[in-house]
């Protein structure tokens, strides 16, 4: 039996009682919940196996601000750098994506006013999630990097749990390097025997060189880089020989090699795997493997010089 989620013990009472008894009628529903949607005067939602169902019960603006503050341990000055940011990472490593009302000095914001919605996205272990990834990285001997990639809630961090645990455990472990600024990739996943090294509160293009700098890593992994910051450490580190495993926001391969701030890791070879995540019809998700786009024009050009079609 799935365990279940630590942030429902954290409702309001009238909202956990109708979610009790649609955990009740419904079949391994603590297994297939994803996302808990709160809108302040409107109606709560709760994604489940892939579908999104409204249910009786709306909340009072006063009700999701005090739901935010439990979120907080009563503190939201303690968590003001990360509500800044519209997000609230929590024990589990799920997280709570926060929507409303901003307010800013100098361009910049520094807090939120009213809180209008928040998004509980639950984490949890799936076995197997990474076994594809696992399969690439490891055909390219361990010594390249990989980019894992899709929209937004497909799974990436699930599979990169997964992947790490896979990587850091068994009886020749690799030394695994995780920077997680979001505390999704922290908690229980991997085991007392893993070989794991978790870096939190720095940001991704710091926590990436303190791990190359002072911990000796096989490999590095972070979670959905894009930033300046970020991409600057990892052609840094890849330079020096630590392979980089990290997943991107994108739908396809071939945008992402165009257009998008990770052009130039993928331009430049620092990956040596891809693995795409995507809906499938039926609410559920499908991993494969891309072809490289270096390599892809490559034998294109090869072919428009030899007179062939791609």
């Amino acid at each position: 039996m799935t365990a279940e989620p630590a942030v429902l013990r954290l409702l309001p009472a009238r909202l956990l009682r109708e979610i009790g008894e649609i955990r009740r009628s419904a079949e391994d529903f603590d297994g297939s919940l994803r996302e808990i949607r709160l809108h302040a005067d409107r109606v709560t939602f709760l994604v489940v196996g892939g579908k999104t169902a409204p249910l009786s019960v709306s909340l009072t603006e006063s009700e999701l601000t005090g739901f935010v503050g439990s979120l907080c341990g009563g503190s939201l000055y303690a968590y003001g750098d990360c509500l800044r940011e519209g997000y609230l990472p929590l024990p589990d490593g799920s997280r709570a994506g926060i929507a409303g009302e901003f307010f800013t000095e100098g361009g910049r914001i520094v807090g939120i006013r009213r809180i209008g919605s928040v998004v509980i996205r639950i984490a949890r272990a799936v076995p197997g999630a990474g076994a594809l990834a696992e399969r690439v990285f490891r055909r390219t001997g361990c010594r390249r990097g990989l980019l894992l990639f899709s929209p937004p809630g497909c799974g990436k961090t699930t599979a990169l749990r997964d992947l790490a645990a896979r990587l850091s455990t068994g009886s020749r472990p690799l030394r695994t390097a995780i920077v997680d600024c979001r505390g999704e990739l922290s908690g229980d996943w991997y085991g007392r025997g893993a070989c794991v090294d978790l870096l939190t509160g720095c940001g991704k293009g710091e926590g990436i060189a303190i791990a190359t700098r002072t911990l000796s890593p096989d490999v590095i992994l972070v979670d959905e880089i894009g930033g300046e910051e970020e991409v600057a450490a990892i052609r840094a580190v890849e330079s020096g020989g630590v392979p980089i495993i990290a997943t991107v926001h994108g739908k396809a391969l071939s945008d992402l090699a165009s257009v998008s701030p990770v052009a130039p890791l993928i331009r430049t070879g620092v990956f040596g795997g891809f693995v795409g995540i995507e809906r499938t019809p039926d609410g559920g998700f499908r991993q494969y493997e891309a072809p490289d786009p270096l390599r892809e024009s490559e034998r294109t050009a090869s072919c428009a010089a030899c007179g062939e079609g791609g």
